[in-house]
This record gives structure tokens, sequence and C-alpha cells, in this order.
């Protein structure tokens, strides 16, 4: 039996007190685990969960086949183990026996088909959707075989199983998933009030044996980020969510307190849309690179917590293009590169960027200022975040936007950059030869040597032929009362509470 299990992606808060029910208690185990988050979460469907409060919550109430620990490596959840084929296209998961939903009924290998074919079906309008359909066809022999026949090689198949979005989910129960989700997990959701909280409690017949511990999870709605830290200041919280670069340094100087600031493959940028003038032209695209700094975005924007990049690939990953030097700003060489392409004046462009994610909003306020000595005359328009989809995803020509990481290179790189692939098609609008045969190459390969001289080569064409200003890969920063243990900050932005217990 082979099994592939590789690494693949590789002023402190001033606030009135904020008093929650309840006290957190010593103890060796049990206990509530109070998570303070910034949104209500706004599906209950994993299928259909887009943001991160959504995906904790997909992490705490379902399972995958497989998981995705913190150190990024792939090991078996529901399914015990799996073989491939050589040509890696036929893929056979074992899964284990006896595990439950929360009904009590048995998780079988009509659930884990039923739940794909769902994903796969465009009327579900499953976020997912295009990272899977490789899967042609899907077999069951027998209650704890699932069969995969993939219509190309996919390296990392068993990898992408463990994605935030393809939890496994009742056959019979798919019309109550908006209303009354039931998952395996090793919690059950008890409640949920929009703008308030969301209260999970433990699994008792979880198939992992004395997990988890705590009695209930409690997923607390508190818009303020000054109002969220008081409280966890205070004791009313074991920890904060997301917590903003600029806290990091000073949070983490609190005795009472445990901060972890952990690199990740999430990035944000400013999208560039290449059908549209002035970016149709990739001299316009290039001069804005040639502009700015990305060393100096990252202190300006992140306060540190974050790395430049070319690509979405993070420079931790063992397959990031380490050769090619950082760019210093050169607002001369951006200026004749710009009368090149016919603006002698230079460029005036708006720059959408969203009200309500602050991080994303001081990415636009600094390339507006830095790009300006270059000659580009940048107009800041602000929308809500919650009307960027309808709005400004795919339609203005430069806006601000940022994306979380994917469990392998592939899902974080292909659906972006490929010519067809299903986010560049919204976002930027790119094509680019040598980047769609480098993407196509990587994933027919299960070789990692093969897959990094493609990538490598991906992210060469990418600085020649940049499809917009990708500005960095940025840190994901939680914030733990210290008795706190067992819990760890998840590069992929979920927590594993299974073992989580709160000290004295």
């Amino acid at each position: 039996m082979v099994r592939l299990t590789r690494r693949d992606l590789g002023a402190a808060a001033l606030a009135a007190p904020f008093v929650l029910s309840g006290n957190a208690r010593a103890q060796a185990g049990g206990g509530t685990f109070r998570i303070a988050l910034g949104a209500s979460l706004r599906t209950l469907d994993p299928a259909k969960t887009t943001i991160g409060e959504e995906y904790i919550y997909d992490n705490l109430v379902f399972n995958g086949l497989t998981r995705m620990r913190e150190d990024l490596v792939v090991e078996p959840e529901l399914a015990e183990k799996w073989t491939f084929s050589d040509d890696l296209k036929t893929w056979t998961f074992t899964l284990r026996r006896g595990v439950k939903f929360h009904n009590g009924r048995e998780m079988t290998a009509q659930d884990v088909i039923a739940t794909y074919t769902r994903i796969l079906d465009p009327a579900t309008a499953a976020a997912p959707r295009t990272n899977y359909t490789m899967i042609e066809k899907m077999e069951a022999p027998d209650p704890y075989t699932v069969i995969f026949r993939l219509s190309y090689a996919y390296g990392g198949f068993a990898d992408i199983l463990s994605d935030r979005q393809v939890k496994i989910i009742p056959h019979d129960l798919v019309d109550q998933l908006a209303t009354a989700p039931i998952g395996t997990g090793p919690f059950m959701m008890r409640s949920y009030t929009p703008g308030d909280r969301m209260i999970l409690t433990r699994f008792p017949d979880y198939f992992e044996a004395g997990q988890p511990r705590f009695d209930t999870v409690e997923l607390r709605i508190v818009p303020e980020m000054s109002v969220r830290i008081a409280a966890l200041q205070a004791g009313d919280m074991e920890v904060v969510w997301d917590i903003p670069p600029e806290q990091v340094k000073p949070l983490g100087g609190n005795s009472g307190l445990r901060v972890e600031s952990v690199p990740t493959g999430s990035w944000d940028a400013a999208i560039m849309n290449n059908a549209i003038a002035p970016f149709n032209d990739i001299r316009v695209r290039r001069a804005f690179h040639m502009a700015v700094d990305k060393r100096d975005v990252v202190e300006l924007v992140l306060f540190g917590e974050g790395a430049p990049t070319h690509s979405p690939i993070p420079p931790n990953h063992p397959f990031f293009v380490s050769d090619i030097p950082a760019n210093r700003a050169d607002p001369a060489g951006a200026r004749r590169l710009l009368a090149e392409a016919g603006h002698r004046n230079g460029v005036k462009v708006p720059l959408v960027i969203p009200v309500g994610r602050p991080v994303r909003e001081r990415l636009g306020v600094t390339l507006q200022q830095l790009a300006r000595p270059a000659g580009f005359d940048i107009e800041i328009q602000r929308v809500p975040f919650a009307r960027y989809n309808a709005e400004v995803s795919g339609k203005a020509p430069f806006y601000i936007d940022g994306y979380f990481a994917r469990p392998t290179l592939d899902t974080g790189t292909h659906p972006f950059l490929h010519s067809e692939g299903s986010w560049n098609q919204r976002l930027w609008h790119y094509k680019n030869a040598e980047v769609d045969r480098a993407l196509a190459a990587a994933r027919l390969t299960g070789d990692p040597e093969k897959q990094k001289v493609e990538y490598l080569a991906l992210q060469r064409a990418m600085v020649a032929d940049p499809p917009g200003f990708i500005a960095y890969s940025v840190n994901f920063a939680c914030a733990y009362r210290a008795n706190v243990r067992g819990v760890k900050t998840h590069p992929m932005r979920w927590f594993d509470l299974r073992a989580g217990s709160i000290g004295t």
C-alpha cells in the first residue's frame, strides 16, 4: 500500500469592558472554549462556505477523507488508508469502520460518493467544484471502499480531499444542511444566532477515542476588533481569531496571553483586469511593479508580518523561486515604460478597496502613495466588502482583494493563473502560454522534483509578465489566553480542537 502524505504548501486595544456570561474554569478537560470572530457565518452548508469564519465551523462539525495538520502534512481522517495506481488516475480509499454521524447512523461509502456527486453538480454551486473536475467516475465495491477514477493523472489527489469545503455529509439529510447540519466531526451544532453566537457541543460518539475534550465550543460574533481583544484580556474569551498584524507585537508582550503568527500561502493583491485599459498593456503592469518596492509594502501594511512574493507560492515554500532579487522602486524607469505604452503624462486610474477589511484598505492607500512618483495617479474608491462580489470582483479594472491559502500548490495556482482557471476568469483575465504550460505539466506528475521545475518556470514567467500586483504572502495570527493547551494556530485559518483543554 502506497499512501501520499506530503507537505505541499509549505498598540494594545483600548475598549470598554466586554462582559460575557460564564467564566472559564481551571480544568484538565471539559469546559467551554470561546472563540471571538468578527463576522457571522452566511451558510451552514460546507460546500458553499467561502469565508474564514465558516471554515472554522466546517472543521469542527465535519470531517474529510483526509486532514491537513498544522505542519501542512496530510494524514488519514475518515479514510484510514489509500492507494493509487502507477498512472495516478485510480485512487482507492478504505474508510474507517464504525464512524457515526451525529444522528447515530454509520458513515459509509454511499455518503462519500453522494458528497462528491453533489459538489460536482453545477446546480449545487459548490465553491470548490472546479478543483475536483478531474473526478470522472466513483465506485463503491463495498460499504467501506471508495474508488475515484480520474480523467487525468493527479499526484495531489489525497491532499485536496483535506480541503475545508469537501466535508462528508449524510446522503439522506442533505435537505437539512442549511438549518440543522449533521456531520461526523468532534462537535455537534446545538444552535446558531447570526450576529451573536454559534454553540457547539461535544459529540460523545466521536470516532477518535478520548476526543474532543471541551464540552462546548462557542463561536462568538464580535464585530469590533478592539472589543474582541478587550474580552480576551479580561478572560471572557479563550482566543481571538485572526488578529491584525499591528497587534501581534503589543499583545505578545502580555504575560497573560500567547500570540502565534505563522507564515501562510494566503495573499493580497492589486487585481488588474488584463482585458480592460490601461492594464491590458503588459508595459503598464510591469511599470507598476517597477514603481513599488514590495518590501516597503510589507512593512507599511503588515508591520512586518508577512513577506513579498511573486505569485501565490509563499517564500517559505521549497518551490519558491529564491534567485530573483526583490525589486527596488524605480520611479524613473516606470515612467519611461509608461511613456512607451503611450502614457507620457502618467496614468490616472481608480482603485477600489474593500471597506471592512482594514489590512486590504491599508494596502490600497499604501499603493496609492508609493506609486505616485512613478506617474500613477490613483483615485481611491471605497466599497463595502459585503457588496464586493456583486459590484467589484471581475468588473472593476483595478481593485484590492485577497485569497486564503489552498491545500496544494495546484489548487492555489491553477484556478487563479491558468487562462481557463475559474478564478482567473473572474479576476485578471490573464493569458500566458508559458504559465499555462507549466501549470498543466505540474499537475500531471506526482514527482516533487519535476513539479518544482514547473513551478519555478511559472514564477519566472509571472515576473516577466505579471497578471497584477501580488503584494505579499501574509502571516496568520491568533491570540490565546496563556492557559489554553493543545490548540495551535493553523496556516489554513481553522482550528483543530480535538486535544484542546484549559489549564490552571
